[in-house]
């Protein structure tokens, strides 16, 4: 194995989003990883999505593919609830990790998950793909340029209206379901991105009645410069995935920013009665999320998103579960 080897990966369950978002993830990032294996508590399944998917090897366990010396890298889509225990049981096996978010249900076990992957040498990353699409870098010049101004406000919306009759964990609470964990962490972790640590949050929450999830959570954060920031996560509202930054002179709105579909994108820059627009053309964010993490493997560069980032991102959402629930404003 050299530096420009590609890295090798392994799975830990067959999760929708792995066979609809990663495969093809793997096939964009060809020269940086190769997917190696697969693991399933059902022998049956395993072996079914590795023919699929022209996966070298079927394990039928996830302690099987841990043992597996040949695998550098998990990747972990498993429910929220047991992120945190296979993330411990991959890093004590050696492995790095990428963990689908969030990347644990509660402050001490992420602080745990980054201080295991530090003793230990490894890589630890929370799974926020957009971060590795191009729109967001270049959203981050334009904001440095001062061309709309001192940014002072982030709105952020991550919804879609979902099927709360279908079985699935998104519904469940104990398994850290809610629109909130799904794809309210969005825009919390792009107005964290852009703006650094909250000092403050307060939330509210509309639940369902007989799931107890929360069916939209709206968080208002607090900076302490005096910045603001207005973010929702919702199961009961149209499909919108977008963020604006508003600055004293204008302000830049990515109307794909987190989901982005397969046409491509763009971002709009409003400075006054002037409006230009900067377009991409389509990127697979889950594939260069793969890359970023292999080179990182191979020391090549910084993780855009380490276990210390998913501690704070996790510090941030448990205080907004907490203001929720207490219908008070909470401090960070």
């Amino acid at each position: 194995m050299t530096n420009t080897d590609p890295v090798r990966w392994g799975v830990l369950g067959c999760a929708r989003v792995f066979e609809r978002r990663m495969i093809p993830g793997f096939a964009a990032a060809t020269g940086d990883a190769t997917l190696l294996a697969v693991a399933s508590r059902s022998a049956e399944r395993a072996q079914t999505v590795a023919a699929k998917h022209g996966i070298p090897r079927a394990y039928d366990g996830y302690d099987a593919l841990l043992s597996d010396t040949n695998i550098e890298v998990v990747y972990l889509p498993l429910p929220n609830d047991q992120h945190a225990e296979w993330t411990l049981r991959a890093l004590a096996s050696g492995k790095h990790v990428l963990c689908d978010k969030p990347v644990a249900l509660s402050l001490t076990d992420a602080e745990a998950m980054a201080s295991a992957a530090n003793a230990a040498g490894l890589r630890l990353q929370e799974g926020f793909m957009y971060r590795h699409h191009p729109q967001h870098e270049r959203v981050r010049e334009v904001i440095a340029s001062g061309e709309i101004g001192e940014p002072v406000h982030f709105r952020g919306a991550f919804t879609y209206t979902a099927n709360l009759d279908a079985p699935n964990i998104r519904f469940n609470t104990e398994q850290g379901g809610g629109a909130l964990l799904d794809v309210g962490v969005y825009p919390v972790n792009a107005a964290r991105w852009f703006f650094g640590e909250p000092v403050a949050v307060t939330a509210a929450s509309r639940l369902h009645p007989e799931t107890g999830i929360d069916l939209h959570t709206t968080v208002l954060l607090e900076w302490a410069d005096g910045r603001t920031g207005a973010v929702i996560g919702g199961f009961d509202q149209p499909f919108t995935t977008r963020y604006e930054i508003v600055g004293t002179k204008g302000g830049v709105t990515a109307e794909r920013a987190f989901q982005v579909g397969e046409t491509g994108v763009s971002f709009t820059v409003r400075v006054g009665d002037t409006e230009r627009t900067e377009s991409f053309a389509h990127t697979d964010q889950y594939g260069a999320e793969i890359a970023h993490f292999s080179r990182c493997v191979r020391g090549a560069n910084r993780s855009l998103a380490p276990g210390e980032n998913g501690a704070a991102q996790t510090r941030i959402v448990e205080a907004i579960r907490l203001s929720a629930r207490e219908n008070r404003r909470v401090a960070v």
